[in-house]
């Protein structure tokens, strides 16, 4: 027994309330910002955050009773109990979850800055709030249900099914870790050419300026071969310039390319993450996104 559950129903809880997180979420911003999107940090219909939390308070629930010899029949256990249990560990999933990634990946995938009583913007006291209701919600009325459905699962087919769940769910952790350093990737070049625009663009503007001093400066007979210079090094900034921006604006679709998969997606799905080293740029991946929906 693992914390008065099986490993095998420990996996099945996970990958559930995994499941159920996504839904929420999707729905959620489906009903805030009038569009459906695929709000997961995986590309599959799974939001870990949430069978972790759950899955830790069914743990701490059980050591809290086992510890203190207190009720923890879900059926039976104090809500008072269910819900400060609940407030507290999914809030601190939450606030371990936000700070990794923000370390990891040097982004905030979310950010309660603009709340009360947040802290750092990884957490705040209204959603902590909202976990803890949530959280006693489901531990008294879904999770009995839950439960059942696990146990009615024949025990050879559920074998087989968690382990093709689990498989892909690894499979899609790898494949979103590659896409969001690629996304870092592709924000790093973005800044690269972007500067590289600036640079250009100063550099034209002291063409300019000097070249008509000078083309003034010269004295009749020879104004016109110093305009002729003048016009080749400005016509050959331009061109530059031009060329790069062009190389941007395509870098840019690229990211944008597809709203599915990849890096598109990560960018439509966290439309307030902020990156720490790259946040112009994200800014400007989402007007490339309001223009093109």
């Amino acid at each position: 027994m693992f914390f008065g559950m099986t490993l095998y129903q420990v996996l099945w809880f996970f990958m559930i309330y995994a499941l159920v997180g996504w839904m929420i979420e999707v729905s959620y911003h489906a009903i805030t910002l009038g569009k459906v999107i695929n709000r997961g940090f995986l590309n599959g219909p799974l939001c870990p955050v949430y069978g972790c939390g759950v899955i830790m308070v069914l743990m701490v629930l059980f050591t809290v009773g086992q510890t203190f010899g207190v009720e923890t029949d879900l059926k039976k256990a104090s809500s008072i109990l269910l819900f400060v249990i609940g407030i507290i560990f999914a809030t601190l999933i939450e606030l371990i979850a936000g700070f990794l990634l923000d370390k990891l990946f040097h982004a905030r995938w979310w950010d309660y800055s603009d709340r009360k009583f947040n802290l750092n913007g990884y957490i705040c006291l209204e959603f902590s709030i909202i976990w803890g209701l949530a959280i006693a919600f489901v531990l008294r009325v879904v999770q009995p249900t839950f439960a059942g459905i696990v146990d009615a699962i024949p025990h050879k087919l559920g074998i087989i099914l968690i382990i093709i769940c689990y498989v892909i769910f690894v499979a899609d952790i790898v494949v979103t870790v590659l896409t969001v350093l690629k996304l870092n990737k592709e924000l790093a070049k973005m800044e690269e050419i972007q500067n590289s625009i600036l640079r250009i663009s100063d550099e034209l503007s002291e063409v300019i300026g000097n070249g008509t001093l000078n083309v003034m400066n010269k004295i009749e007979t020879e104004r016109e071969t110093r305009r002729a210079e003048y016009e080749a090094k400005r016509a050959e900034y331009e061109a530059k310039r031009a060329e790069l921006r062009e190389k941007y604006d395509h870098m840019k679709k690229q990211v944008m390319y597809n709203r599915l998969f990849g890096t598109g997606r990560l960018v439509a799905a966290f439309p307030n993450i902020k990156h720490r080293r790259y946040q112009k740029q994200l800014e400007n991946l989402r007007t490339e996104q309001s223009q093109t929906a």
